[in-house]
């Protein structure tokens, strides 16, 4: 895109340093054998709780190799009694995490899931069990990607925030918080659900477009953007544009958006999906029940200690 400049990110980005994730990255699900796909998705939703979580915990990001071995059964295997110091005893992938693991859980919560004193593990969005099956699930699949895609998102806008504004971070995610929400769900704000006709509907895009603009308005280099033909872009009223003129804005903003971490974080950010109509992790059984719920995070657990 001309408005990118060109930048490469490879150019930009430290070939010394390996980039850390917050949560685990979406790559690691495409690809791999279907075994090891299974288990990934598997792992993911039975431990949904605690990786959705780590961030807000301060627990330190992870490479692709440490969540590759965290969502598969290397890292789990080495958490497990041994009998000799040279063989490991029997494991047990229907209870992998039952020897804790610092990686994922940090120091204090490993211990208490060692001891026995945490249950680790999360439900389905219809408070059903998460068995092997479910991660064969193609709708289910398609649920989890897109969560952990928008997970991905939230974080990597707080890290640029935190980038750009290291000394007012904590009071001005507070508000940003919010507008990001709405960027990430990309709901329709007069029915609150997923809206099928997301990019028809002009009152629903001139909204989200608005929330976008709210969220990067402040980032350094918006005010001297190629913006075109469009002037006062920062209070420029979104909905008074035609729908031509709304596809070009939305066009320019989302370059200026790729462009601020590309520059600034040298990465590209991840995608901004609309989400799926099946919009919960729900089992076979109540698909249908639960399917069209729009739910932002799926229901926690109902036994968090034991």
């Amino acid at each position: 895109m001309h408005a990118m400049n060109h930048v490469s990110h490879l150019d930009l980005a430290s070939q010394e340093s390996h980039r850390r994730f917050a949560l685990p990255p979406v790559h690691l699900f495409w690809g791999g054998e279907p075994p090891n796909q299974r288990i990934y998705y598997y792992h993911y939703l039975l431990l949904f709780n605690e990786i959705k979580n780590r961030p807000k915990r301060d627990l330190p990001a992870l490479t692709t190799q440490e969540w590759r071995s965290i969502l598969g059964n290397t890292y789990w295997k080495k958490q497990w009694p041994q009998n000799d110091g040279n063989n490991l005893s029997a494991f047990d992938p229907n209870v992998f995490w039952k020897y804790g693991g610092t990686l994922l859980f940090g120091d204090e919560r490993s211990a208490d899931v060692t001891a026995g004193r945490y249950n680790p593990t999360s439900q389905l969005s219809c408070r059903c069990g998460v068995q092997l099956a479910t991660a064969d699930d193609t709708d289910i699949r398609q649920v989890v990607l897109y969560y952990l895609n928008s997970f991905h998102v939230y974080e990597e806008i707080r890290e640029m925030e935190r980038h750009q504004f290291p000394t007012t971070f904590e009071k001005r995610w507070k508000d940003q918080k919010l507008l990001v929400n709405e960027v990430v769900e990309m709901c329709n704000p007069s029915g609150g659900g997923v809206n099928p006709d997301f990019f028809c509907n002009e009152k629903v895009w001139g909204s989200w477009v608005q929330a976008v603009r709210g969220v990067v308005a402040d980032w350094n280099g918006f005010e001297h953007w190629d913006w075109g033909s469009f002037s006062g872009v920062r209070t420029m009223g979104i909905n008074e544009l035609s729908g031509p003129d709304c596809h070009r804005f939305t066009v320019r903003l989302l370059a200026f958006f790729i462009h601020s971490f590309v520059t600034r974080l040298g990465y590209y950010p991840s995608p901004l999906l609309r989400p799926p109509t099946l919009a919960a992790h729900s089992c076979t059984d109540h698909a249908k029940k639960f399917g069209n719920a729009l739910i932002a995070l799926p229901f926690p657990s109902s036994s968090r200690q034991s």
